[in-house]
Order: structure tokens, then C-alpha cells, then sequence
């Protein structure tokens, strides 16, 4: 997979003009207000900033507009307030030509611009020394006149142009000077209704003024001639690349962006790369729209769009992602919002565009698109993992070469576990120059990155290349250090966009809809989601083509592939292990935390099922604070330890690579039937491990339900992760000891009814409660909300501690189910943040 397009410069979102290695000078005009030398920036980074002279007193401006803000000069009288914009030169302006200057940018004139008959625009004709160019209007039309070193003109032509320039209008203005060619062209463009007029290509004699050491002037010629109207974006490079085409790509790609619109509802010009909701008196929208620029599409496969996002689950989202292609960068295809999985709906054309929408149901708070990534998913060259070969990637990953010699070639893959490729290759092969270690190398739709290169040479002279590749999913682990997070109530989806930040990846489909509190202190990106899986269950599945994981409930299918002796069927091992089986297992949490009080008065769980002998073990449950979660976790590793590990080792042939056996197509987690007579098996069973060779399909080896740990259980080194759960905080001893009690809650011992509470749904138990006589009870319904609440206002401390003693009786969380207490904090600024204890 190759990666065709990324949008996440700040020009991506709002249409400007971009800075390359070869500007000069580019002003953006987007300040508020001038500095206090009355300066305007230079945002090439070269310092070459713009004086505004005649700025108090006048109707000069910075005016928001559709970049961002825009400078606007001289609305109401420019002979009286005659203001312009001076750069200096300190000489290096133009110290490097090269073969091309190019200048041009944005103009909003007026009537009387565009009526007058001399109106300066972009100006070296102000001293010192001699000028090289003068671009200006000559009654209404473009104008560009070139200067020799004596200050002699050279050059000049009025352009009669298909596009008249009107009061208000926006046009986007160029003119690329060739220094050694003498060659000469303008560009005029319409934003109004998207027209572009390029003029022919014209020569010119005589040499360039290469000392020109002239201070730069906009909008002012002789102390004599004004321009009134708006400039905004104007940019001037040497030694440019630039051509007619590109200034019209630019033109008509930009055309439609809005991140730095007045008139939208985002912002990306308030942070640099990041787009945001735009915030009015320090609220922002629920909703608003952000167009793109377009960017090249021209796919040689299928497409994925992959967003990378800052958002707060439930609160905040990038909530619908939005294509349209085009091949002239004029007529678009229809809007189409992206597959569930990134999939591009839109047609295969030249070009694309985004439509992003950004919500929030909170108008404090925003989410941020950070970037925009199109990747080109080519077809790949093998279907089928059978008779399959190694193809080796280039940079831009486009494929460079099918190791069609390769041999011994296998594919390693365990549900939730390793994803490794092995394979050899002649060293006099052609091809072996194009393996290196941490290139790619692509199978079927995997993506593998070579980790050893060894070369062995046997006693009979033979050389042969050995390589070992990872699935690019291991280059996770080495993600930049993640801080520690808590995670509160919530699904797995939220850690796992937390692992992915920054990482080129994005979370895919996640089925698993279990809730967890607890609190993550892994380092990288791959550890996270490890522990993620442990903690929340389901199947881990990494999509290196999409670069996109999966956690899902159930990874697989009843395929219906069936292995039978004598069919495709060599040899088959039945293993069951009882070395590690456990009747009784004990459960300790954070000082010495039990379940205890909610389990019968009993600190173990235990399951006879299998055996009736007692067998004890314990299980570290150190980072649990509530006793619920450790008594559900406890059962659920007690009911994997309970039981033997069955484990079948097939030797076998995968017949779908044959025509005609395509039904028997079986992949990594799928069930799949084992019929051996002999032995009495007839049972359904699952593919949890598999060493395929590719080169010869009928020596495949897979293994089947449990894995056993000597068979290269590579999720062994992941166990002690899922103890990782963490919840509503427990205090220790010490921390009872150094704190100083004050109740805010009154009447927290329902001693007088709900007097000081807000009820809905709880009742007063009378006769059962803990440090009096009463307590208040809520019995729960399925689909209803019952709540208890109550405002208090404590002095300013720098921590608070919520305690509260609860009992349960026969409780069970339905879907989406919460038990807990939801704080919400309001602080002195008037902002407030919610926090939820999960109490089970």
C-alpha cells in the first residue's frame, strides 16, 4: 500500500498559498492588527516583512475574509490617505534569480482601481538603485514591465485578457519572468465563477536588472499613484520551479477550501496543521464543515481514506468523512461519504477533495482533524496465499520486484499473537539486490518489514539468502512513548485511538463492546493494544494493508472447510494438558483488596466442571481497586484455567488453492471440521495458530483451539498486562491517616429522608444502613436511569476524597449498563468537567 496523498499543512485546509524551499517572500496578511513597528509578516521565515505607511488615520484594515484575514488600503480617498506596504531590501532580495522569478498573490480592488488609468500593485520602481519588474494596472488590465541594470526599460505589455476586473471582485494574479530564456507569461483567475485567462508566451531583449537592490512596494508608485482595494496571500520566488500550470492547479485545487473562511464554522488557521470548531466568545458550534483542497487521486488499485483525529468519546468526533473526484479540477462526482472501514466510494479519477464534519455536544470543548491520508491499495499480484511469492516494495510503496525464486517460503500467524514471514532465496539470484533489511515485502495483502538478512554458504559452494520479516504491525512497538492515562467507563475503541496518535494507523471496526476503568502504563503503541485485548477480550486484528486495527468479538467464520484423513488430511496430534489446571483460584487487589463481602463472605471463585479435586491457585490482581471487576475477571480467567488445554496440531494440504476446491478456503480464526475415524474425532474447532507454505500448500502446519505455550504462544509475554484493570481509587491506611474528614453531603445517612437530595427513582431503607439506622436503596430496571444527587460547595483544597459504603444484591449490568457516581466539577472560570466512578 502506498500512500498517494496527505493533507495536513495548514494551506491543506485553507486554500493558501503554499511555501515551498524556493520563496522569497510570502505574506499572509492574517494578523489582527499590525505590530508595534506597524509590521505585517513575512511567513516564507526570511524576515522580509512588510511597513505599512499610512496606517493610523486611514481606512487601512485587516479584513477577514476567505484566507484568513486580508489588508485592505485606501477604501475611501487613496490620493489623501495614500497608503502602501514597503519592504526593505537589504540587498539579498534578489542575490539569486536563477532562471525564473515568479510574483503574484490575491486582489480585491475597487472601482477606482480598475477605472484609473496607472494603478501599482507589486513595485521596485521606489528606490534605491535601479528596478527589475513593475507589475500594475493599466486601466483595468494587467500590466508588467521588466528594467535593465541602467534602470532602461525592457519590457512592457498590457494584457487584454478574456476575465475584466471588477469593483469587489477576487483575482488571483501572476507572472512568471524566464531571466535567461526572455520569456514572459501572465495568469489572471476569477474566483467568482472559477475562470482562468493565461496569456501567450512573449520574449523580451535586454538583460534583467540581476543588482537590483529596490526596496519592494505594494500598492503605491511615485508618491503619485495609489491602489485601492484588498491584496492578500502575495508571494514572490527566484530561482522558481514554477509554472502556468502549476499557478492554475493551485487555483483551481484551492478553490473550494474553507478552513480559513470567516464565513465557516472551523478554524484551521488558529493552530498550524490542526482544524478545529470555530469558537465564538469562548463557545463553539455543535457542528461545522470543513472542504479540502484537492490533491492527486489517480489510484492504480482501490482507495482508503485514514483520518487522524483529538477527540473525547461521546463528547466530540469527527463524525463523517466525505469524498469527490474530479478529472479537470471543474466538474465534481457527487459527494460520498467513506466505507466504515475507510473505503473510497468516489470514482477513480485525477483528483480528490474532502468534506469533513466536526461535532460536539459540549460547547466547550472541540475535536481536531490533524490529518488526511489517501492510500492506494494496488491489486495485488497473488490472490491466494497458495503458490504465492515474496514482492518486494519500493519507498513509496509501489512494488519493485516478484521473487518468483524464492523458496521455503512460510507464513507464521496466531489469533491475538505473532504475524511473521520466513523465506529463501539464491544469492546469485538477479533480484537480491532489491532485499534490504526493513524494506517491505507484500503477501497476497500483508505487509511485511525484513528484520535479518543471513546469507549461509554450504559445504558444496551453494549461497543462499535466509530472510526474516515481521508484519508491519510490530513497528508499533516502537511508537513514541506514550504518557500514562486513565481510562473511565469506557469502551475499547478510546485506549486504542489513544495507542494510535500519531502513528499513521486508525482504529477500524471494534465489536467488543465491553465498558472498563482502569489505568494504562504502557509505552508504546503495540503494548497498548495488547493490553487492550487482554483486558476488553475479543481478537486482535491488524489490517498492514489499510493500516488499521480491528477488535472484534470473533475474528473468523464457520468456513465449512472440512479435514478429513486420507483428504487433506496427513497427520494429526491431539494434545490435552492438565499441568496447569485450577478448581480453586484466589483473587487479591490493591492493600489486600478481596471480593469477599459481594462473594458469599468467600475470597476465591471455583469450578468444578472438569474436576472435583481441589486445586488452588492466585491470581495478582494488585492494580484492581473494585471488588466487582475483580470478581468478574476472576471468573473469566478461571473459566479458561478450569479446563484442560486441548490442542490439535494438524499436519495438512489447503485445497483451495487447487481450481475447483475453492469452497475449502479456510484463513486464521476461522472453525473449521477434523474428522478422524481412527481416533473417534468428529469435532468443529478453531484455527488459532498456522505455519503455511506458501511454495508447497500441502505442508501446511495448523493448530487448532487452545494453543499451548511450547507450541510459540507469543502472547505469553502479554499475561501479566491483563491485571492492568483499575476503578473507582481505594485509599490506603496512610492516606486515612494524613486525612483531615469534613462531610460536604448532608443528611449522607438518609437520617432524614431525601431532605438536601434531588431524587429520582431511589427509596429509603429504614431499617438496614451502616453507621445509623438508614441508607437509601434503588432496585434497577432495565432501560431506566435511577439517580441520587446533590450540590456542594467546599472550600478550595488541592485533592478531594469520595467514600461511600455500598452493599449489592443479585446485580447484573444490562447492555450499556453503569453503576457508579458522576461528579461533575465547576470551576471558578465557570467551566465545568465531568468525571464517572465505576462502582461494578
Amino acid at each position: 500500500m502506498a500512500i498517494k496523498s496527505i493533507l495536513t499543512n495548514q494551506e491543506d485546509f485553507t486554500g493558501e498559498f503554499p511555501v515551498t524551499s524556493r520563496t522569497s517572500a510570502l505574506w499572509r496578511f492574517n494578523e489582527k492588527t499590525p505590530d508595534e513597528n506597524l509590521q505585517l509578516i513575512d511567513s516564507s521565515g526570511h524576515g522580509r516583512h512588510f511597513t505599512i505607511s499610512g496606517w493610523s488615520g486611514t481606512s487601512a484594515n485587516l479584513i477577514a475574509g476567505r484566507f484568513g484575514r486580508y489588508f485592505r488600503q485606501n477604501i475611501v480617498n487613496p490620493t489623501s490617505e495614500k497608503t502602501h506596504l514597503i519592504a526593505e531590501n537589504d540587498g539579498s532580495f534578489f542575490s539569486n534569480l536563477g532562471e525564473k522569478i515568479v510574483v503574484g498573490g490575491w486582489i480585491n480592488p475597487t472601482t477606482y482601481s480598475v477605472g484609473q488609468t496607472y494603478i501599482p500593485i507589486f513595485n521596485t520602481r521606489q528606490g534605491p538603485g535601479q528596478p527589475i519588474f513593475y507589475v500594475s494596472l493599466y486601466q483595468g488590465r494587467l500590466r508588467l514591465m521588466l528594467y535593465n541594470s541602467s534602470g532602461t526599460l525592457i519590457y512592457d505589455q498590457s494584457e487584454t485578457a478574456t476575465i475584466t476586473l471588477k469593483n469587489g471582485g477576487w483575482y488571483f494574479i501572476a507572472s512568471i519572468i524566464e531571466v535567461s530564456n526572455k520569456k514572459v507569461q501572465n495568469i489572471i483567475c476569477d474566483r467568482s465563477d472559477g475562470a482562468t485567462w493565461v496569456s501567450p508566451v512573449r520574449s523580451f531583449s535586454g538583460e534583467l536588472n540581476r543588482e537590483c537592490i529596490a526596496d519592494i512596494i505594494m500598492g503605491m508608485h511615485a508618491n503619485t499613484y495609489y491602489y485601492a482595494g484588498g491584496f492578500d496571500d502575495w508571494f514572490l520566488e527566484t530561482d522558481s520551479q514554477l509554472t502556468d500550470d502549476d499557478l492554475l492547479l493551485y487555483f483551481k485545487s484551492s478553490l473550494h477550501a474553507n478552513g480559513g473562511d470567516a464565513a465557516s464554522d472551523v478554524d484551521a488557521l488558529a493552530e498550524h496543521g490542526t482544524v478545529a470548531l470555530k469558537a465564538t466568545d469562548g463557545e463553539y458550534p455543535a457542528s461545522g464543515v470543513l472542504y479540502t483542497r484537492a490533491v492527486p487521486c489517480a489510484l492504480s488499485g482501490s482507495g482508503r481514506v485514514a483520518v487522524t483525529s483529538e477527540y473525547t468519546a461521546g463528547v466530540t468526533s469527527v463524525s463523517l468523512v466525505e469524498t469527490s473526484t474530479s478529472d479537470d479540477l471543474e466538474e465534481w462526482s457527487a459527494w460520498q461519504a467513506v466505507g466504515t472501514s475507510g473505503e473510497l466510494q468516489s470514482p477513480n479519477r485525477q483528483y480528490i477533495r474532502f468534506r469533513v464534519t466536526l461535532t460536539s455536544s459540549d460547547p466547550l470543548r472541540t475535536p481536531k482533524l490533524l490529518e488526511i491520508q489517501l492510500h492506494d491499495i494496488p491489486k495485488a499480484p497473488y490472490e491466494k496465499l497458495g503458490f504465492a511469492r515474496p514482492v518486494i516494495l519500493d519507498k513509496n510503496g509501489a512494488w519493485e520486484a516478484v521473487l518468483e525464486n524464492a523458496f521455503d517460503i512460510i507464513v507464521t500467524g496466531e489469533v491475538n499473537g505473532a504475524d511473521t514471514l520466513e523465506f529463501k532465496l539464491p544469492f546469485h539470484d538477479p533480484k537480491r539486490s532489491t532485499l534490504e533489511n526493513e524494506k517491505q515485502v507484500q503477501i497476497v495483502n500483508d505487509i511485511y518489514r525484513i528484520r535479518t538478512l543471513t546469507d549461509n554458504k554450504s559445504e558444496d559452494g551453494r549461497v543462499i539468502t535466509q530472510v526474516y520479516a515481521e508484519a508491519v504491525f510490530y513497528d508499533l512497538s516502537f511508537s513514541a512513548e506514550k504518557e500514562p492515562r486513565e481510562f473511565n467507563a469506557d469502551t475499547a475503541d478510546v485506549p486504542m485511538q489513544y495507542a494510535l496518535l500519531g502513528t499513521g494507523w486508525t482504529v477500524g471496526n471494534v465489536t467488543v463492546t465491553t465498558k472498563r476503568t482502569w489505568q494504562c502504563t504502557e509505552k508504546n503503541a503495540l503494548s497498548i493494544l495488547r493490553t487492550v485485548q487482554n483486558i476488553y477480550g475479543g481478537d486482535l486484528v491488524f489490517d498492514s494493508a489499510n493500516r488499521q486495527v480491528h477488535l472484534l468479538t470473533f475474528s473468523g467464520t464457520d468456513s465449512g472447510a472440512l479435514f478429513s484423513y486420507r483428504k487433506n488430511l496427513k497427520s494429526i496430534q491431539r494434545v490435552v494438558d492438565t499441568r496447569e489446571l485450577v478448581t480453586r483460584l484466589y483473587a487479591y487487589g490493591k492493600d489486600e483488596l478481596t471480593f469477599a463481602s459481594i462473594n458469599g463472605g468467600k475470597e476465591y471463585v471455583e469450578d468444578y466442571t472438569f474436576s472435583s479435586e481441589v486445586r488452588v491457585s492466585t491470581l495478582d490482581c494488585s492494580s484492581f481497586t473494585n471488588p466487582y471487576q475483580m470478581l468478574e475477571y476472576a471468573k473469566m480467567r478461571l473459566a479458561e484455567y478450569s479446563k484442560p488445554r486441548v490442542s490439535y496440531v494438524l499436519s495438512a494440504m489447503d485445497l483451495s488453492a487447487l481450481t475447483g476446491y475453492e469452497h475449502e478456503a479456510w484463513k486464521l480464526g476461522d472453525i473449521v471440521t477434523v474428522d478422524d475415524k481412527e481416533l473417534g474425532l468428529l469435532v468443529k474447532t478453531r484455527v488459532v495458530r498456522r505455519q503455511y507454505n506458501l511454495q508447497e500448500p500441502w505442508k501446511t502446519v495448523i493448530e487448532l483451539s487452545t494453543k499451548l505455550r511450547e507450541l510459540g504462544d507469543s502472547s505469553a509475554q502479554w499475561d501479566k498486562a491483563a491485571d492492568a484493570l483499575s476503578s473507582a481509587e481505594l485509599i490506603n491506611r496512610q492516606e486515612i491517616k494524613d486525612m483531615v474528614p469534613f462531610n460536604h453531603l448532608r443528611n449522607s445517612r438518609a437520617d432524614d429522608g431525601f431532605a438536601y437530595w434531588v431524587n429520582s427513582g431511589f427509596e429509603v431503607d429504614t431499617e438496614n444502613g451502616v453507621s445509623g439506622t438508614a441508607s437509601f436503596k434503588a432496585v434497577g430496571v432495565p432501560g431506566m436511569t435511577k439517580s441520587l444527587s446533590q450540590t456542594v460547595y467546599p472550600a478550595t483544597r488541592k485533592s478531594y476524597t469520595f467514600s461511600a459504603q455500598i452493599a449489592s444484591e443479585n446485580l447484573e449490568k444490562g447492555e450499556n449498563g453503569q453503576v457508579g457516581v458522576e461528579i461533575v466539577i465547576e470551576y471558578e472560570d465557570g467551566t465545568t468537567e465531568t468525571r464517572f466512578i465505576d462502582l461494578i
